[in-house]
């Protein structure tokens, strides 16, 4: 009885032991796939990305390195000569292509050696550790001994990161960008403890908004192989009052600098501005518009209001007028708005109003809007809403006396998408349902005999004109019924020294106008004080499925009108036609950075051509715009 214990007493501690190596082993696995999760700063798996991992094989009776798909095979061999030769990204490449095929255990192995050789630990430990995990699920010892020999080699030369973040986490976005290849996003919940990240230099940046503010921070840091290090992330404003900054200069501890960007001054930022534009046209339209504007903004208190006055002194004589023997006119236009809104915890509201009134029109709109932050503010949908009430008549005649209603439902909506923290992405569509008058009440069409109208060349002078068309001239009428619907993207990335925006708009109304306008401009930092941009937009539209060149009204045996068109104009914005518009701008900063109070001055101006393809008295019109204002921010 004793001699048969001791017969199977080796046969028991070999087994103890194999079972004691085996729990190392998973062990390790454990330790490796905590020390690199895949969700930290996880470079893209080597193979089989997206797919889901195939279910664990019964153990067969006896290690297997058989496999099932040839071409896989032929691959593999291709990588192992691969390394051989010393190319190590051709090497990655066959791998790759034969994990595809088929996960082979020992093409995982043999492929963290050749992520490493390119210094892509991380990577290669991954590798080496699904490696490790078939081993054990598989019982080869080989691969378990030869996995786990890798793994221990890879361990050490990784490099730790500690992200060192504000108390304040609501809305910080981290991204951690390498030397070469795409930056990945941090959430503050995944930085319970290091990053463990391949050597190499990298650049973090954080971003976060707080009721209107936006704070900032970058850095590049490089990190050798094994090396621990601990950055602390300190977002701030670009222009920070000067007691903000004297608190950053006496701050000993990282507690105490986020102390003085957190709990900064809660006065609010007020800016005022004015400035002087005027617009000229080769059609004799002259127009001079002061204005002004100001607003107020509590960045702690997450409210704002605004509000902005222009007058518009307008002076023309241009072909509308002059074919219809009107005398040239001057005319003021006086026009207010004020506008304000509140953030709350959940969403943003907003309202806003303005009144313009002149001679022969008078414009009221009340509106408001709504919108909320998701996914971290990276995306952020918006509704608006507005209603417009118009008095339409004639000049120096009371509004009691004659007037015109014209009603106006406005609906906007969109979507902005931070697509990283350079690139931004707005999205929207609007939509306007109008009712009432839309005619131009002082503009009169000519009437020409059918056989005559055909004969009528675009851009045909006044004096054509009357020596050709009828007697009568009705008054411009236009359906009373216009539904507007408008699609359109924005894109602004920020370069290292400038921001480029373009914007695309697509148009379409129930009057039959198509139309498409691209804008873009470049706005570019020429030091601290200065910063220019160059504009350049391109429009082009179809015309009114009811316009025409020339209209054709019949007429009985005393001139008298028995037949005309029921819908007429001349209106050129409503013909067929492209715009070209080219001009620019800048801003010259009068104040540094860091003083209390920023001075400005902004200047800017356009040239604009239009070309009109069927059009009577003119076929083109040039105008010219410019603008210079002064702002104030304290």
């Amino acid at each position: 009885m004793a001699s048969a214990e001791a017969a199977r007493l080796p046969a028991t501690v070999a087994g103890a032991r194999a079972r004691k190596r085996r729990a190392l082993a998973l062990l390790v696995v454990a330790i490796v796939a905590w020390l690199v999760p895949v969700h930290a700063y996880a470079a893209p798996h080597v193979a089989q990305r997206g797919r889901p991992a195939p279910a664990p094989a019964p153990a067969p009776e006896r290690p297997s390195r058989g496999w099932s798909n040839p071409k896989a095979l032929e691959l593999a061999k291709e990588g192992i000569e691969a390394k051989k030769n010393g190319d190590l990204a051709l090497c990655i490449q066959k791998d790759q292509a034969s994990l595809v095929l088929e996960d082979h255990p020992y093409v995982r192995l043999h492929i963290s050696s050749c992520l490493a050789g390119q210094g892509r630990f991380k990577d290669g430990l991954i590798a080496a550790r699904d490696a490790l995990a078939a081993g054990i699920r598989n019982d080869d010892p080989d691969l378990k001994r030869a996995a786990l020999t890798r793994v221990q080699e890879l361990l050490p030369k990784l490099a730790k990161l500690k992200l060192a973040i504000p108390n304040k986490t609501q809305g910080l976005k981290i991204t951690l960008t390498p030397s070469v290849g795409a930056g990945t996003s941090i959430r503050p919940s995944q930085l319970k403890g290091p990053i463990s990240v391949d050597p190499g230099e990298y650049t973090i940046e954080a971003v976060r908004e707080d009721k209107g503010d936006r704070y900032y921070f970058r850095d590049k840091i490089t990190l050798d192989e094994g090396e621990e290090r601990e950055v602390e992330i300190l977002p701030k404003k670009d222009h920070l009052p000067d007691e903000v900054e004297e608190c950053l200069r006496n701050a000993k501890a990282y507690k105490e600098r986020l102390k003085c960007i957190e709990e900064s001054t809660t006065h609010p930022n007020v800016h005022v501005g004015i400035d002087v534009s005027a617009y000229t046209d080769s059609t004799a339209v002259h127009v001079l518009t002061p204005a002004i504007n100001a607003s107020v903004v509590s960045p702690t208190g997450g409210w704002n209001v605004g509000g902005s006055y222009l007058l518009d002194m307008v002076t023309a004589a241009s072909p509308d007028l002059v074919s219809t023997a009107s005398r040239s006119f001057h005319e003021e236009r006086h026009a207010a708005s004020l506008n304000g809104g509140y953030k709350f915890s959940f969403a943003q509201v907003g309202l806003n109003g303005n009144v313009s009134s002149e001679p022969d029109y008078l414009s009221r709109t009340l509106g408001g809007s709504v919108s909320t932050e998701l996914n971290d503010k990276l995306i952020t949908p918006r509704l608006g809403y507005n209603y417009s009430w118009d008095r339409i008549g004639y000049r120096n005649t009371p509004f009691d006396q004659f007037s015109r209603a014209l009603t106006t439902h406005a609906i906007e909506a969109g979507v902005t998408f931070v697509m990283s923290p350079t690139t931004l992405l707005v999205t929207g569509i609007s939509m306007s349902f109008e009712r009432g008058e839309n005619s131009k009440l002082y503009r009169f069409i000519p009437m020409f005999p059918a056989d005559i109208a055909s004969r009528i060349p675009a851009g045909a002078t006044i004096a054509l004109v009357n020596e050709e068309r009828l007697s009568f001239r009705p008054r411009e009428f236009v359906p009373q019924q216009r539904d507007r619907v408008a699609v359109g993207a924005r894109v602004n990335h920020r370069f290292s020294s400038g921001t480029l925006r373009v914007e695309e708009r697509l148009y379409t109304d129930n009057w039959g106008i198509k139309a498409s306008t691209t804008d873009g401009r470049y706005l570019h930092d020429l030091g601290e004080s200065l910063r220019v941009w160059p504009h350049l937009r391109l429009h082009a539209q179809s015309g009114a499925s009811f316009y025409q060149l020339a209209y054709t009204g019949v007429v009985d045996g005393q001139g008298t009108p028995v037949e005309i068109p029921r819908y007429r104009t001349t209106d050129r914005e409503a013909s067929p036609m492209v715009a070209v518009t080219a001009g620019g701008g800048a801003r010259i900063a009068l104040t540094s950075e860091k003083a209390p109070t920023q001075y400005a001055i902004v200047v800017g101006g356009d040239v604009m051509y239009n070309r009109y393809f069927e059009s009577l008295f003119i076929l083109s019109r040039t105008a010219v715009w410019g603008t210079i204002g002064f702002d104030a921010e304290f």
